[in-house]
């Protein structure tokens, strides 16, 4: 695609849709904002307690502020690392600021417990401190801004801006996308229950039961039918990322597609378990989802080789996801993925070429990113040459050539389908050549538009876009408008018209996930098959 068709077909349309989201804004319950709110401050009062006291017990006195329930880093610091013979809680030193101080943030106190990864061996001290810090942030970032930010309609309206470099999209007054679903599951789920549907929303049933499974799912239709009431959903391109980097196998200079993450992408396979079965040299299929070695160790490891990551980095990767430390025997087997993935690490070499031959990365659409050469470095024609003070930075200038591509064609995308969701089939939808036998899904939804444009009968679709997050959107609908909403994003997801993905013939996957809030969401085809709505086809 030329730039000026990007600006065209995507950006300017782009825009707009993107303003329709936010004049939308995402609907919340104040009830349930102050319910946890209550919750959490309650909590705040114990957790802090506990801290203290543990403290008090060896001598040392600690004071949380009792406003913004924060705590001194120096003086939280020299309590947890001083020696115990000091009145200190004797921790070793695992990471410093760059000042050289102990580090008491999160990464650095994961070697003793985590929040995101949670372990039965836990410290439970630094586990307090941690959901101290977690809480105070729900409660001062979420839950009181929310609340505060609400307008008259019920409604939050984030402003919305875009990164230069990447087109993708952030969100402040209020920060939408900082709920931290990776550090703090149970905060984020609590947050998240909070975006109800603007219309009919079903009344919160209690004693919720554990796991997601048949049960669970029962429970659920049980209080919540989207025929009678309003729904959220979300959509999610299912592993965007590596998706477009296996395109780029098709587009850039390799001599041939990869011959296995290529062809395993391009189809749907489970990429990441392919990875761990080429770690641990073992046959294909060994590890199964959930398993360590997949989730672990094989889908970290994948994420981190295709942009150019070296062992050292695919070690501290899995360190960060899994709180999982590779001893050197096992972190060689890391090296296995290089056997396997031949064409991405031709790719990466290929990139590393392109870097010094025009000096920016490009992505898919035309947009282009300038890349500094640290001083010291020069490119001859064929190889770079520099010495062992810049290296880090000549990786780090590499990972950019690798990354930016990605990163930006992954939130172009998104944007292209926020538009054509909003606009309609302003241009000739495409599936790539693969699909193409079974044509686009869903003809009757070609005139359909979400934001109350038409919809089945020529109706206005109720059904709204309210937030977006990387490659996902997230919306809600009114009582009855699922299946008509179900039906257009998967038309419009599925076809984004991009001659270099058409080409590539890589296409997208889309999930697509429904419930009576943003935490209670569950696959639509599952609810579709309980209720007797229409499904979704499978790809």
């Amino acid at each position: 695609m030329k730039i000026e068709q990007y600006y065209h077909d995507v950006l300017v349309p782009g825009n707009v849709a993107v303003s329709a989201l936010r004049r939308a804004g995402l609907p919340v319950d104040v009830a349930r904002i102050r319910e946890f709110r209550a919750k959490f401050l309650a909590d705040l009062v114990e957790l802090k307690k506990f801290v203290t006291g543990e403290a008090a017990k060896r001598g040392r006195a600690l004071s949380y502020d009792s406003q913004t329930h924060s705590i001194d880093p120096g003086v939280l610091a020299d309590f947890l690392f001083s020696p115990e013979s000091a009145g200190g809680y004797g921790l070793e030193v695992r990471a410093k600021t760059e000042k050289g101080n102990p580090s008491t943030a999160d990464e650095g106190l994961s070697w003793y417990a985590s929040l995101a990864v949670p372990r039965p061996d836990d410290d439970p001290l630094v586990r307090a401190v941690l959901k101290i810090r977690s809480l105070a942030g729900a409660v001062s970032k979420h839950l009181d801004k929310w609340e505060a930010c609400r307008r008259a309609d019920g409604c939050i309206h984030p402003r919305f801006n875009w990164a230069l470099r990447t087109a993708r999209l952030s969100a402040e007054d209020p920060p939408v996308h900082q709920i931290p679903e990776r550090s703090d599951m149970e905060v984020a789920d609590a947050i998240k229950s909070c975006i109800v549907p603007r219309v009919s929303p079903a009344t919160l049933a209690t004693d919720e039961p554990l796991g997601r499974g048949d049960d669970w799912l029962d429970w659920l239709l049980s209080w919540w039918d989207p025929r009678e009431h309003g729904t959220c959903w979300r959509w999610d391109i299912s592993g965007a990322e590596a998706a477009i980097r296996a395109a780029m196998l098709t587009h850039r200079f390799c001599s041939k597609p990869d011959p296995i993450a290529w062809e395993y992408i391009r189809l749907g396979k489970d990429i990441h378990s392919k990875t761990a079965s080429l770690i641990y040299g073992v046959p294909e299929g060994t590890y199964k989802k959930g398993s360590y070695q997949r989730d672990a160790v094989g889908k970290p490891s994948f994420f981190a080789w295709i942009f150019g990551a070296k062992k050292k980095t695919m070690r501290d990767q899995i360190w960060r996801q899994a709180r999982m430390w590779l001893d050197d025997e096992e972190a060689n087997r890391l090296d296995g993925m290089a056997r396997g993935y031949t064409g991405l690490v031709e790719l990466y070499e290929r990139d590393k070429v392109e870097f010094g031959r025009l000096g920016y990365s490009e992505d898919a659409y035309g947009r282009r990113r300038s890349i500094p050469v640290p001083k010291g470095a020069h490119f001859d024609g064929e190889r770079w040459r520099y010495g062992k003070e810049v290296a880090w930075e000549m990786d780090h200038a590499f990972h950019i050539m690798a990354n930016t591509p990605t990163q930006s064609t992954n939130a172009i995308d998104n944007v292209f389908m926020l538009a054509l969701l909003y606009h309609g089939e302003y241009v000739d939808l495409r599936v790539p050549p693969m699909w193409e036998a079974e044509g686009l899904h869903f003809p009757e939804a070609a005139s359909w538009q979400l934001h109350e444009g038409a919809g089945p009968g020529g109706k206005p679709l109720r059904a709204w876009h309210m937030n977006t997050v990387h490659d996902s959107g997230w919306g809600d609908s009114a009582p009855g408008h699922l299946e008509p909403t179900a039906k257009v994003i998967w038309r419009r997801c599925h076809a984004v018209p991009l001659d270099w993905r058409l080409e590539a013939d890589v296409p997208y996957r889309i999930d697509f996930q429904v419930g009576p809030d943003m935490s209670r969401l569950v696959l639509y085809n599952k609810v579709a098959k309980k209720l007797g709505l229409d499904p979704l086809p499978k790809r």
